[in-house]
């Protein structure tokens, strides 16, 4: 499963633009955060979070991104 969230124009720094969050259950049972400047090239930077929640909370914290702000990223 991947949810993606577009950061508040007013909060991007860095040139920081999405936040993607993507379960990591086969492996270490959690979830990364990844942080895009565009959805066409690889993030510049992940942290790893035990669950979801914590992952959502972190992107509300450092870009204000809202819990209802996050959608299901269809591939």
């Amino acid at each position: 499963m991947k949810l993606i969230a577009e950061i508040p124009l007013e909060e991007i720094e860095d040139d920081i633009k999405y936040l993607i969050i993507e379960s990591d259950e086969k492996d270490t049972k959690g979830y990364f955060l990844f942080f895009h400047k565009s959805l066409d090239t690889p993030c510049e930077a992940d942290l790893w979070f035990k669950d979801i929640e914590g992952a959502k909370r972190q992107g509300t914290f450092n870009y204000g991104i809202n819990p209802d702000d996050w959608v299901i990223l269809e591939l």
